[in-house]
């Protein structure tokens, strides 16, 4: 039956051939789209490795350029909220706070291992801030700023790329000039959005331009203590300026502006691959209409509708085949390639899914021109030939 099949859709090769490319550009998007909707979801449901619940982010402006005063004016803040009873955590930080639209990096280079990481400059509170768990080691603390080597805190992710299997903890990284020591490590620090993949990351003791805050308050915290201690904030300074966020708002509006365009890219991928569907159903239909004295020859000789149905079917699937599996030879080259630095279990997930859907996809369209070949008597075929 597969020999016949295939002499039959030599035959009709052009118009097969038509079905093929159709299939063939239909399997690569479909496969684009299960490979970004499989790389997003395996993001998302990996730990965050910190909680923005009940956190705030406090925007300290001091308006002034002198580093004594700076240093000065954050520690008039700590005072203050030390005397808050609804503040029960607060950090200093670097501007790239989490869920930020601000980053930095820097370059660590370890026995001529060289890695690029988000830098972050915070307090020892941080952690506790953020509910940051260490997996091994421990946080800096405040004695660990004295002397010429810095201490830093890196994530798990860092560890993997800088050291491979070797322990992190008590090596040193950098240049002669400006060396690190690592004193801890967190597993995953997810910062940027709920679907951000695994990145390095490098905690190190603040520096000395840093005005901005996290806050973390008790649940029962109010709209109207936000206000009063944006207030209070403000009056510990002269011109100083304010300004609090929310760590969870930050987090959905920097989620959003991932999602959605997602979300565009797949209906729009999904418009193409309906059009498709229907082009692909449109050629079926002609082409089982076409054939209508094949049909009424086959049903005279003993074939039962099941069987017309079954061969109408399994024509369609083997048409399909072809195109999946130039669809799949490209496809296959990424995983090989190591591309865009993303899994291959991804890419693998993604063929399955793929050559499943466009199975799919071709039973469908198939499915009513071959029932209606299948309901032809054969003396009305046989009469109209």
């Amino acid at each position: 039956m597969f020999t016949h099949i295939l002499k039959l859709i030599w035959k009709k090769k052009k118009s097969n051939f038509l079905m093929m490319v159709e299939i063939f550009v239909s399997f690569l998007i479909l496969f684009a789209v299960w490979s970004l909707s499989i790389y997003t979801y395996r993001n998302y449901v990996k730990p965050a490795g910190l909680s923005a619940e009940n956190v705030w982010a406090v925007y300290l402006n001091f308006n002034t350029q002198n580093d004594t005063l700076r240093a000065e004016y954050r520690e008039l803040v700590r005072q203050h909220l030390r005397n808050v009873k609804q503040v029960q955590h607060f950090t200093f930080s670097s501007g790239n706070l989490p869920f930020s639209f601000s980053s930095s990096n820097r370059d660590f280079n370890y026995n001529g291992k060289s890695a690029l990481s988000d830098y972050f400059n915070v307090e020892p509170d941080y952690a506790a801030t953020l509910g940051i768990e260490m997996l091994a080691g421990r946080w800096f603390a405040y004695e660990d700023t004295i002397g010429n080597i810095e201490p830093i805190v890196i994530n798990r992710h860092m560890a993997e790329n800088i050291f491979g299997k070797e322990d992190p903890i008590g090596k040193i990284v950098g240049l002669e000039n400006n060396q690190q020591k690592v004193v801890g490590v967190i597993d995953y620090f997810r910062h940027r959005s709920s679907f951000q993949a695994d990145e390095n990351s490098v905690f190190a003791p603040l520096g000395n331009w840093e005005s901005d805050m996290l806050v973390k308050v008790t649940p029962d915290a109010t709209p109207e203590f936000e206000a009063q201690l944006a207030r209070s904030l403000q009056q510990l300074g002269k011109n100083w300026t304010v300004e609090i966020q929310h760590l969870d708002d930050m987090r959905r509006t920097q989620d959003k502006t991932t999602w959605v365009p997602i979300l565009i890219l797949f209906i729009v991928c999904g418009f193409l691959v309906f059009n498709v569907g229907l082009g692909l159903f449109g050629i079926l239909f002609q082409n089982i209409n076409r054939r209508k004295g094949e049909i009424g020859l086959r049903r005279a000789l003993g074939a039962t509708k099941s069987g017309i149905w079954s061969y109408f079917i399994s024509e369609t699937l083997v048409i399909a085949g072809f195109g999946v599996f130039l669809g799949v030879f490209f496809a296959v080259q990424l995983p090989l390639l190591n591309a865009l630095d993303v899994e291959a279990a991804v890419y693998g997930w993604a063929i399955v899914f793929a050559i499943l859907s466009i199975l799919a996809m071709a039973v469908a369209c198939a499915f009513y021109p071959s029932r209606q070949a299948a309901a032809i008597y054969p003396a009305t075929a046989l009469h109209e030939e």
